[in-house]
């Protein structure tokens, strides 16, 4: 039996082909503007979540907020602690244990940003705050969707 789903604007194979495109070249961007520091672009991730959280934040809340997995920020918080960049605070198990940037953490973070915040203007141009806005509230629903979706199949 045939599927007769009314086209939509783009389509499937233009979306794929847009959103491949863009998350390979933010992988070679983060590689580019972090190998200066020895780091990839989760190091980059969890370092400036925490620039923006100077109290810390635990394992299981850096996986939650940047959709990473929990072994992975557990790797990567490891790395960011043998290189003097983060520490932990309070007791508990590594999940409990809040992270927090140490001042050679801070300053790293802080030129990041810089990086992060040039990169950012330039991506953007000249497209007005208000369609940014809408393209990432509609991008953030798209993604949800793809979620959902998951379990279709």
């Amino acid at each position: 039996m045939e599927n007769h789903a009314p086209e939509k604007v783009g389509g499937f194979e233009p979306f794929s082909y847009m959103i491949g495109t863009a998350a390979k070249s933010l992988e070679r961007l983060k590689f580019k503007g972090m190998e200066q520091f020895g780091l990839s672009g989760t190091h980059t991730l969890c370092l400036l979540r925490l620039y923006k959280t100077p109290d810390g934040l635990t394992r299981t809340e850096l996986s939650t907020v940047l959709g990473v997995d929990r072994a992975q920020v557990t790797r990567v918080i490891g790395e960011l602690i043998a290189k003097g960049l983060v520490r932990e605070i309070g007791g508990g198990s590594g999940y409990r244990r809040k992270c927090t940037l140490t001042e050679k953490g801070t300053e790293v973070s802080a030129e990041m940003k810089e990086i992060v915040d040039r990169l950012i203007c330039f991506v953007s141009g000249d497209i007005p705050t208000e369609r940014l806005s809408i393209f990432y509230e509609t991008l953030n629903e798209i993604c949800e969707n793809l979620k959902k979706a998951e379990e279709l199949l």
